[in-house]
């Protein structure tokens, strides 16, 4: 570790993110394969997002009090796309409205950004709102004064990874801030990079916290040339350390903080997971997830399976319990991808035996289901069935096997944690 890529860690960050926008990896759509805004972040990973938002916000959306929001590395409006595009829980009854949280409801939106060109692109994507509006900021700094003498904010929002751009002291410093700005019931969400990623096993061990990240995996593979890679260091959080930070840091401010969860996000589908910059194998999972997710292309069975083999040499590394969640997991994961392989290859016993043996809970009836819509492709009017609706759901149930795990361990490319301020 102390090696190649240390000599490539440079202590910048904000040049890469000058270059994205330039290039349009940050204007309002791009969606495809790859890219910043490939089907795996829209499909998956906001849509995960939004799920573990939804209670929260629509318990505070009552009929005459709209909310205040505080982007925290905004981006160009990451935050304010996300929470104005979440359907209601119970969609039977609200058939007339599409989401929860419609921008009229909004009192005022602010993102913060240290990239200029982010807070230009973000100013001009949401011109013509006038509750929406982006300043400058350095979180390393802390809040900044125009936003310190604004009242309280309701929801103070961070997504992918915005916080893990700040040291330990940094971040409690922050969130020091946030506490003693925010009202009684004011929401802390955001998340950080989790420590125990299948995508950085050579971080496993390390005791640092901040260690180098890259975003190489927005170039092509073919011009991912490692000796021309930017990497600048991140924050990589255990549960226990982002815990212990938070009560430190409540305690400092005189507020009481109710971590309402922590949950790992795109355990095998982040963003690393396929270059392999920071393990031993690449893995073209996201890809291939991606595949799955578009109505255009066609899922490659084989190369959805996965083999965790070489982590082995790192297990001694990584707490017990996020070892176990990565095996279960797996082992979920490619019992789906058997039974669809056992289907394509009409091995009707095979298909039998997955679904009256296994002894996953609560897996039989998605295996059931899947049974189902691949024997009955001829009740749905569409050219390629399989790209338009086996591959789609069965993206759908790998990301749901990830959602049903109730507490975060630290082994997802991000970490999501929800805090309640109590004064």
């Amino acid at each position: 570790m102390k090696g190649e890529i240390m000599k490539k860690w440079k202590t910048g960050r904000t040049e890469f993110y000058e270059s994205a926008v330039s290039m349009g990896f940050y204007g309002r759509d791009d969606a495809g394969l790859t890219g910043k805004k490939d089907n795996v972040r829209k499909f998956w990973e906001d849509v995960f997002i939004k799920l573990v938002c939804r209670p929260f916000i629509e318990n505070r959306v009552p009929a005459n009090k709209k909310l205040r929001i505080l982007d925290l590395g905004s981006g160009s409006g990451e935050g304010f796309e996300l929470l104005t595009h979440i359907p209601p829980s119970n969609p039977q009854g609200n058939t007339n409205k599409d989401f929860i949280l419609r921008a009229s409801e909004i009192d005022k939106y602010v993102g913060l950004d240290i990239s200029p060109s982010m807070i230009g692109q973000g100013r001009a994507n949401y011109r013509d709102m006038g509750n929406v509006s982006f300043e400058y900021a350095n979180l390393e700094e802390g809040l900044p004064a125009v936003v310190m003498k604004e009242k309280p904010f309701d929801i103070y929002f961070s997504s992918y990874g915005s916080l893990s751009h700040l040291n330990e002291d940094s971040l409690s410093h922050l969130m020091q801030m946030i506490f003693r700005h925010a009202a009684k019931g004011s929401l802390l969400i955001f998340d950080v990079h989790g420590k125990f990623s299948p995508s950085w096993p050579k971080y496993w061990n390390e005791k640092s916290i901040m260690l180098p990240y890259t975003m190489a995996y927005l170039l092509p593979g073919d011009k991912r040339n490692e000796e021309k890679i930017e990497w600048f260091n991140i924050s990589y959080w255990s549960p226990e350390g982002l815990r212990e930070v938070i009560s430190r840091t409540a305690g400092n401010a005189g507020v009481n903080a109710n971590i309402l969860y922590m949950l790992d996000r795109s355990i095998f589908t982040g963003r690393h997971i396929d270059t392999g910059l920071l393990s031993r194998k690449p893995l073209p999972l996201r890809y291939q997830v991606s595949r799955l997710l578009d109505h255009g292309y066609r899922g490659e069975v084989e190369h959805l399976k996965i083999d965790l083999n070489h982590l082995e040499e790192f297990r001694d590394h990584i707490p017990l319990p996020a070892w176990e969640r990565l095996n279960d997991y797996q082992k979920k994961w490619n019992k789906i991808i058997y039974l669809l392989e056992a289907l394509m290859n009409s091995e009707d016993t095979k298909v039998k035996n997955f679904i009256e043996n296994t002894d996953i809970e609560l897996m039989s009836d998605d295996l059931k289901f899947i049974t189902w819509l691949y024997r009955n492709a001829d009740r749905f009017p569409v050219v390629d069935f399989w790209a338009s609706i086996i591959g789609p759901q069965i993206a759908v149930i790998l990301r749901n096997i990830e959602m049903s795990y109730s507490e975060g361990l630290g082994c997802g490319h991000g970490l999501i944690c929800a805090i309640e301020v109590v004064k």
